[in-house]
């Protein structure tokens, strides 16, 4: 009723009623009435585009519920120009150190990890990573998601200890920032930020230093927990409705 009161009022060409159209989407989302969901997101896409120019703010935030539904449907290369097109409007958009790209960037990470793309994987999360500690501080909790992120996907290509090397950073970080420094876990300290050097010693090989050419210091903080599928994350991070 709210839809058809906003048409009536403002016409169908109208970003207002595009908005109505996401926020409904994301119900028909939840009741997984993911093609109703679809319909509504393609059409609230249509119209910001339209109304707003396609490069807009809002028209991102769009492109990447859709990449969150398509992900929901285990169809991440659909997914992918998705989340590719939303990152790149909000890097124009913010400038390429925002921490709405990083998130965009940690969601793009995941989309593509469940393709197996584990060389893009890890630059877009030692990329996000990095713009949260510039922007954030090392401290903040999106730092330590997008580590465990990273750990998650050295999981999938069976490297145990890359994978173990970078949760105990995490976990040791965490530890002394709660308890205070000289509380450790164990022997491994935490450093606060990971070095080309230290890519390549979690990896096991001199390959991890082409990831992080261009950013070479992400960090980690507090432990997370909830963390492994891609479109959980993106749910909890991405704008959905502006």
């Amino acid at each position: 009723q709210a839809l058809d009161d906003l048409e009536d009022t403002l016409g169908h060409d109208h970003p207002d009623v595009a908005t109505m159209l996401n926020i409904l989407a994301l119900v028909y989302r939840d009741k997984k009435n993911f093609k109703e969901a679809s319909r509504l997101l393609l059409e609230s896409l249509s119209i910001r585009e339209r109304t707003l120019g396609h490069n807009h703010p809002a028209v991102a935030a769009t492109l990447n519920n859709l990449a969150v539904l398509y992900g929901k449907l285990g169809n991440y290369t659909m997914a992918e120009p998705y989340c590719k097109r939303a990152l790149s409007i909000r890097e124009k958009v913010l400038g390429k150190s925002h921490p709405d790209v990083a998130k965009q960037l940690n969601n793009l990470a995941l989309v593509c990890q469940n393709q197996g793309k584990f060389d893009e994987v890890e630059n877009y999360y030692f990329r996000a990573a990095q713009i949260y500690r510039e922007k954030l501080g090392e401290d903040d909790p999106n730092v330590s998601k997008t580590m465990n992120n990273l750990a998650s996907c050295y999981l999938k290509q069976g490297k145990f200890k890359a994978a173990e090397n970078l949760y105990r950073d995490v976990l040791e970080h965490a530890y002394s920032r709660e308890f205070g420094s000289g509380s450790g876990l164990g022997d491994a300290g935490f450093s606060p930020a990971v070095s080309q050097d230290k890519a390549a010693r979690l990896t096991g090989d001199d390959t991890a230093k082409s990831h992080v050419t261009a950013v070479q210091k992400p960090s980690a903080a507090a432990a997370y927990a909830d963390y492994g599928g891609w479109h959980r994350a993106a749910t909890a991070d991405s704008p959905t409705v502006h």
